[in-house]
């Protein structure tokens, strides 16, 4: 049935007008059977839009002529709204609705409830879809925690990184939730995935839904995304705005690039922001080029939008760009300066109602981290061997790796460790298609093929290439294999630093560092808990007894277990986490992934930590490589703060070890 609509646009002159259109809703699509010229970059910036025009004639109600089509969800029905004039933020545009809360017992003693947790769950109990960025250690949790006691509504979906769902609930025992009267489900991202690919027709989706460190969800291709997607929609389907809840919590909202928002505000409300897709807000706050290759071209970006004195046609300021002609600048290039607008720092002006955004600093009284790189000289075999593995790298990628490898003091080999079952064949042989008269061209494959390149084939059956026939090839495991390293000696001192308070967290950015670095505090007469994997375990010093313990209680059991390190990979033991006991936090080795370096330094930085000792952060230095890994994280950490809000003009963003005072150099 096609339905009549008077939808907004903007004429020449600039003035808003309503003209006609019609629209017509079929096989999961809207199609514009009547639009205006003037509402073609509307409809262009909507989900799943495609213009029909330029099809062949086919099966299709509108192929070859002159309609748009949209995809038919949530976000579009936003957007339709929009363009008929009705207030679709208004739910957005209400007051706070502030509440009454409880008294809090921790461990039996009363606590109180900081304002800036009041504000989150003010936030979530007011508007129920929200996106919580609040830095590490601002009380997310238990902000989400009285939300759900709040709401009014038993049945909710928690999910998070594997290793944090067992704090999670550690913390909700610790805070005296009632869990019996709440039915509370617990996942995480992976498992969402299966729950909501095997959903039984008919059965109504939860009431609620909190994505703990959802920048997990950043990528809106990604299954885990699409799944928390899926049970959103579900949730605002059936419960509507009043009795449905989603609730998203990052402090890391953005750890790479600031269209790491578009898949969470599209998760929590659909078609908030304007952009139909993350390619189309990354066309709006970025610069891109055209890069043409023989057979496609695409867009390419060279540069983010956040900076006023950067020119928007070239991306490069005043001085540096072609906006001169004074002869040295290429007239062809010539152009002439416009600057540009900060769309990076205006983000946060467009997120404001869906995301609510606390930053530590205002929320927390707590002392400054404190940096402190320890610089360990690598000696001349070690400069010999880095120098020989960058030559031999086939490419700079494998190259930077073997060479991170090699500054954590080891490197990873691979060796033949029997045979096992080939995985390519069943019988020694597998099916292959060929062009008769031309079997030069053989295909493996054929799914992805065109139909009419298939008729054409003909298929056999060949020796399988991988096993040569016999249904068994060698079995290959990595070892690693440990070389002498500076940092061994840099760690022994920070142990001895640490002796009084008996807590030290180092984090590695490989599993043969997390092994060798577990190995090392053992040897020193410290126990560990060690995380790799989403996995934890207690690693006991050698003259304790077993140990029944709770990987975490045994970790902050200070009387019972005098010295301990929690050593973990940063992406595993990273996130969700709270390691107040210790008062300093090593980087052996970093990961080029921003968000765990940010989310990992903020484990011991939080509410509980002992504010005299303070909190200090060390990174070892051993091979360029480690400083420039560095250098990656400053860089994305800056555009991510720029979209939540923070000024940066004049931020010093080198590391505070860099600056006078507090740059310690350790030599071996």
């Amino acid at each position: 049935m096609i339905e009549e609509l008077k939808l907004i646009t903007r004429t020449s002159s600039g003035r808003l007008i309503k003209v006609p259109a019609a629209i017509e809703r079929r096989d999961g699509r809207i199609y514009f059977v009547k639009s205006p010229f003037s509402l073609k970059d509307e409809i262009k910036a909507m989900k799943g839009s495609k213009w029909h025009g330029f099809e062949d004639e086919g099966d299709g109600p509108y192929s070859g002529k002159k309609v748009w089509s949209v995809e038919d969800c949530q976000r579009n029905g936003f957007q339709l709204s929009l363009l008929c004039g009705d207030d679709v933020f208004e739910w957005f545009d209400r007051e706070l609705v502030r509440h009454e809360f409880r008294p809090l017992l921790r461990k039996g003693e009363p606590t109180a409830f900081m304002e800036h947790q009041k504000d989150l769950t003010d936030a979530g109990l007011t508007y129920h879809f929200q996106l919580w960025a609040a830095e590490m250690g601002t009380g997310k949790t238990l902000a989400a925690q009285l939300l759900i006691e709040m709401s009014g509504v038993h049945d909710w979906f928690w999910i998070g990184p594997k290793t944090s769902l067992p704090n999670i609930q550690r913390e909700f025992r610790i805070w005296g939730f009632p869990a019996e009267r709440f039915d509370i489900q617990y996942h995480t991202y992976e498992g969402l995935v299966r729950v909501i690919d095997e959903w039984p027709q008919g059965v109504p989706p939860p009431h609620g839904l909190i994505c703990d460190e959802s920048s997990r969800l950043k990528n809106a291709t990604s299954q885990r995304s699409r799944a928390a997607q899926r049970l959103a929609d579900m949730i605002r389907d059936k419960w509507g705005l009043e009795n449905g809840y989603v609730i998203e919590m990052s402090g890391t909202p953005s750890p790479k690039t600031p269209i790491d928002w578009w898949s969470q505000c599209e998760i929590a409300w659909p078609g908030f922001l304007r952009e139909g897709s993350a390619r189309a807000m990354e066309s709006r706050m970025a610069f891109m080029v055209d890069q043409k290759f023989e057979t496609a071209a695409f867009k390419k970006r060279i540069g983010w939008k956040d900076d006023e004195r950067k020119c928007d046609v070239c991306g490069d300021t005043r001085e540096e760009g072609p906006h001169e002609l004074d002869g040295l600048t290429d007239p062809a290039e010539y152009h002439p300066f416009k600057p540009s607008k900060n769309e990076v720092s205006y983000l946060y002006e467009r997120l404001k109602g869906l995301v609510i955004i606390k930053h530590k600093k205002d929320c927390l009284h707590l002392p400054d981290k404190r940096y402190r790189q320890i610089v360990c000289k690598p000696n001349a075999s070690t400069l010999r061997v880095a120098k020989s593995l960058m030559e031999a790298a086939p490419n700079a990628v494998t190259g930077m790796t073997l060479l991170r490898e090699l500054s954590d003091g080891f490197q990873y080999r691979e060796t033949k460790d029997g045979m096992t079952k080939c995985h390519h064949c069943t019988d020694g042989t597998v099916q292959e298609w060929f062009i008769p008269g031309d079997e030069s061209r053989v295909f493996s494959n054929i799914d992805l093929l065109d139909d009419e390149l298939v008729s054409q084939l003909e298929k056999r059956s060949v020796t399988c290439p991988v096993c040569g026939g016999k249904q068994e090839v060698d079995k290959i495991i990595r070892i690693t294999r440990e070389v002498p390293c500076p940092k061994d000696a840099a760690l022994r001192m920070l142990l001895d630093e640490c002796e009084e308070t008996g807590r030290i967290v180092v984090f590695a950015g490989f599993t043969g560092s997390v092994d060798r670095v577990a190995k090392l505090v053992k040897k020193e007469g410290w126990s560990a808990v060690r995380c790799d994997q989403g996995n934890f375990n207690i690693l006991p010093h050698d003259n304790e007894e077993a140990v029944t313990e709770e990987p975490l209680d045994y970790w902050a059991n200070l009387e019972a277990h005098p010295r301990v390190a929690f050593v973990a990979n940063p992406e595993s033991g990273g996130m969700s986490l709270t390691l107040v006991e210790s008062r300093m936090a090593v980087y052996w080795s970093n990961s080029w992934k921003p968000e765990f370096r940010v989310q990992s330094e903020d484990r011991i930085h939080r509410k509980g930590m002992d504010e005299n000792l303070g909190c200090t952060i060390v990174d070892l230095i051993h091979l360029p490589s480690d400083r420039r890994v560095l250098e990656v994280i400053r860089a994305n950490r800056k555009l991510e703060l720029m979209t939540m809000g923070e000024v940066m003009n004049g931020v010093n963003w080198d590391d505070a070890a860099t600056q006078e005072g507090e740059f310690e150099e350790y030599r071996t």
